[in-house]
């Protein structure tokens, strides 16, 4: 069984690239409103999450991968609701959220993750269909891990000692890449809003979506 030294280095990479892409966003010039007093805070808690969840799998892969998957659902679920509330909510919509914590009802019943994601990629001109699969493949398995469901049991009875949840480290990996994906989306949430000309953006933007490039271009 592989040890866990490629996916501290995976995990330590991807936070280099989450610190460069975080800076960029004192720089972008938002202007107080409603919609940005939601939206921004959703995208910082999404990547304090995701600084975390790095941060756990640099420094005790072996004792907290569990936990760090767990919040891997939560920041997977704020860049989500960013997205949405930064263009497809309206007003109504999100005074009512501000007031309430509550997501919009669609028809009779609250709205769900997947309709959150698809308003939101329809709005801000994502691929769609690769949103959905995106979350549609990670969300039940996480919300098996957070609700404790069959997961949890599947996990911490694999060895024969208790507590013993050593596995194929290496298979981790890809949950790393998928967190930073969801950073990547967190600060195009942010560009959306931010009122900086297209030159201006790219200046700030671009070295931290170079770094972002580089990384994921690194596992070819």
């Amino acid at each position: 069984m592989s040890d866990s030294t490629n996916l501290r280095q995976r995990a330590s990479g991807a936070l280099k690239v989450l610190h460069q892409t975080r800076n960029t966003l004192t720089d972008m010039g938002h202007v107080s409103s409603e919609r940005t007093a939601t939206v921004l805070p959703l995208v910082l808690a999404s990547m304090d999450t995701a600084e975390a969840i790095f941060a756990l799998l640099i420094n005790q892969p072996e004792k907290s991968w569990v936990a760090a998957l767990i919040m891997q659902r939560a920041q997977m679920e704020y860049v989500l609701r960013a997205a949405f509330f930064a263009k497809a909510a309206n007003e109504k919509e999100i005074m009512r959220f501000r007031r309430k914590g509550k997501m919009p009802n669609r028809g009779k019943n609250q709205i769900y993750v997947a309709d959150v994601a698809k308003e939101a990629a329809q709005h801000l001109g994502w691929d769609e269909e690769r949103l959905l699969r995106t979350v549609k493949s990670h969300y039940k398995d996480l919300s098996g891990l957070v609700h404790g469901g069959k997961e949890v049991l599947a996990i911490y009875t694999q060895h024969d000692a208790w507590g013993d949840i050593t596995i194929e480290w290496d298979e981790l990996t890809h949950a790393v890449d998928n967190i930073l994906v969801f950073v990547q989306l967190a600060i195009g949430v942010a560009m959306s809003l931010s009122p900086l000309d297209a030159e201006a953006m790219d200046r700030l933007i671009r070295p931290s979506y170079e770094a972002a490039h580089a990384y994921f271009g690194s596992t070819e």
